[in-house]
């Protein structure tokens, strides 16, 4: 992170200047942005400063979330008049996800993509939105995701721990890679699999009988090259730019979590830009998240190609109750200990 911090200290700079030209309040938190319309003809910034954000992400060049990113820089260029720039940091450059998230909380970086780990690091009573096995599909998510749980994880990310919140995009449900098939709930029993570095993935995992090892994305390869694990989880988008076709046999399709990229500036920073700035970033990061959202999409039956040429067997996991049966003791747990904030019942009444 060291190596920001000059880079750092003149954005700092530029936003010393920045913060006379607009309020400081904090910024709204709502259940999602709205997607303005694009906004035509650049708005008159003459008079405003030029400003660029240092953005990281965990993800690599070429995924619908870096595309995505890609895609706000070129939006808030087209609004701002060329006034405001980005820099992407990409590939866990700066760290892993939880480096990440600590550094974006102490304004080290000014903004981060990067999954929901960040919910289970500052707001853990919330974090069910960052565990498998909760949610039924894609639309049960979003909806608990825009509903008034969604809301108030938002705002308590926003007031105690100076994270806003600029919107999510989708990167599909979650899949279990591996080198044996995965043909009942048995055979998970048979995997050291590599988890995102969550408790939450451990210990569900886990009850489902896998060892489970913590381990940071940028790591994954190797790792599984190495025989430090056997197998691992994640959307296609990871499985693909990770190259794991090439060290796993088999790829088992499921709903057991849909995954999405929470992108989120330092409160502080975004407080101290002019709010015709603010506005902008507002208005680009909806649309730009439903961008990549929708490009995900698109990308993922030429991502499934990819690993079927590459020879990988794919299985489906067709009945996740088994699974279900299989963790309810370790979710009532969850509920019981960790996520006081609501229950099973509420959740699964969206």
């Amino acid at each position: 992170m060291k190596k920001l911090m000059s880079v750092l200290l003149a954005s700092a700079m530029i936003l010393a200047l920045a913060a006379g030209c607009g309020e400081s309040a904090a910024p709204a938190q709502s259940a999602a942005p709205e997607t303005a319309a694009p906004s035509g003809a650049a708005a008159d910034t003459a008079d405003l400063p030029e400003v660029t954000i240092h953005v990281a992400s965990i993800f690599e060049p070429g995924t619908a979330i870096l595309k995505g990113i890609d895609k706000f820089g070129e939006l808030l260029g087209e609004k701002s008049g060329g006034k405001i720039t980005l820099n992407v940091y990409a590939s866990g450059s700066t760290g892993g996800e939880k480096e990440q998230a600590e550094a974006l909380k102490l304004g080290e970086i000014d903004m981060a993509a990067f999954g929901t780990l960040p919910i289970s690091i500052f707001t853990p009573e919330y974090s069910f939105f960052d565990s498998p096995f909760v949610f039924r599909d894609k639309d049960h998510f979003m909806a608990v995701w825009n509903g008034e749980l969604g809301d108030a994880m938002r705002k308590e990310m926003l007031e105690s721990h100076n994270l806003y919140t600029l919107g999510v995009m989708g990167r599909g449900y979650r899949h279990i890679t591996s080198n044996t098939p995965i043909e009942s709930v048995d055979d998970i029993a048979k995997l050291t699999i590599r988890t995102p570095e969550s408790a939450l993935f451990m210990d569900t995992f886990g009850a489902l009988g896998a060892t489970c090892v913590p381990i940071a994305l940028p790591e994954l390869f190797t790792s599984l090259q190495m025989g430090v694990v056997n197998a691992s989880e994640g959307p296609f988008d990871q499985l693909v730019t990770n190259k794991l076709y090439e060290v796993q046999d088999y790829i088992t399709l499921s709903k057991y979590y849909y995954s999405i990229s929470m992108w989120q500036m330092n409160a502080e920073f975004y407080n101290g830009l002019p709010e015709a700035y603010r506005t902008m970033i507002d208005e680009a990061a909806a649309e730009a998240t439903e961008y990549a959202t929708a490009l995900g999409e698109e990308m993922e039956a030429e991502l499934r190609a990819q690993c079927e040429d590459a020879g990988v067997t794919f299985c489906e996991m067709t009945d996740l109750q088994p699974y279900l049966d299989k963790v309810k003791p370790a979710m009532d747990k969850f509920y019981a200990e960790k996520w006081p904030v609501t229950t099973a019942e509420e959740i699964a009444a969206y």
